[in-house]
């Protein structure tokens, strides 16, 4: 049911004047602002579909071919000639979907194989893969950080890492971004709740282009006794020895 505005009480009433507010009345700003950008209400640019996509980094948006700045697509594996071929094998062999989640009966031979070449590649004994960043980001640190823990987290970090702090329901500390002096500090003021505490840093900051200094943050963690996690979703193939981030 809806409440709309009302100015007055009834003439009957001797209270005074109270406004009523609708559940959606919270964006009316959101749609003049679109309304603004678009010039007719409608979805602004920020929504642009690409017409054509020609190859891992250009496309034709609104008849122009341009190149695709903003993509994550860095190392071109979605236009990968082995790629595509296992892509079309895979929906050949299994069809377009899987028709349900993991703990039900989409759990297939293919994840298995390919969470165990990770974390094979990684030296760890299992990994678990995610069908996006950003739920790998929720799925992880809100399982790993509960009510009575700390995650300590760079303040320029992605949404999807402060989504997953409000879903743990862990107590949230910002460090300045990539300030190891600044994580040092903030992490002694927790004394012992320190053993308690996630670091969570970007190996490779997105919006910004910037890398963490690991080596510094891991120093800094293992002397006040807290734990890291290193979001490797942009260094990934990119950097290390071995291209693992």
């Amino acid at each position: 049911m809806f409440a709309r505005w009302t100015n007055s009480a009834p003439a009957s009433s001797s209270w005074p004047a109270v406004r009523l507010v609708s559940l959606f009345d919270k964006f009316a700003a959101l749609r003049a602002l679109q309304t603004t950008l678009g010039g007719d209400g409608r979805v602004p640019s920020v929504a642009t579909p690409m017409d054509e996509v020609h190859s891992a980094t250009e496309a034709t948006i609104h008849g122009r071919r341009v190149v695709l700045a903003g993509t994550n697509n860095y190392l071109g594996l979605t236009f990968d000639a082995e790629c595509r071929a296992a892509a079309v094998a895979a929906i050949e062999a299994l069809g377009t979907g899987t028709t349900g989640s993991r703990m039900a009966s989409g759990n297939y031979a293919g994840h298995r194989g390919l969470e165990r070449a990770l974390a094979d590649a990684f030296g760890w004994p299992a990994g678990i893969v995610f069908s996006t960043g950003y739920q790998a980001n929720l799925g992880t640190l809100s399982a790993l950080a509960g009510p009575d823990d700390f995650l300590m987290i760079d303040a320029d970090s992605h949404a999807s890492i402060h989504d997953a702090c409000r879903l743990s329901a862990a107590t949230t500390i910002r460090f300045r971004h990539n300030d190891p002096e600044n994580l040092d500090r903030r992490l002694a003021r927790l004394g012992e709740g320190a053993r308690r505490a996630l670091v969570v840093v970007e190996g490779l900051y997105s919006t910004l282009g910037d890398r963490a200094p690991l080596r510094e943050i891991v120093e800094i963690k293992n002397r006040h006794g807290a734990w890291l996690v290193v979001d490797e979703a942009h260094s990934f193939g990119l950097f290390g020895a071995r291209g693992l981030g």
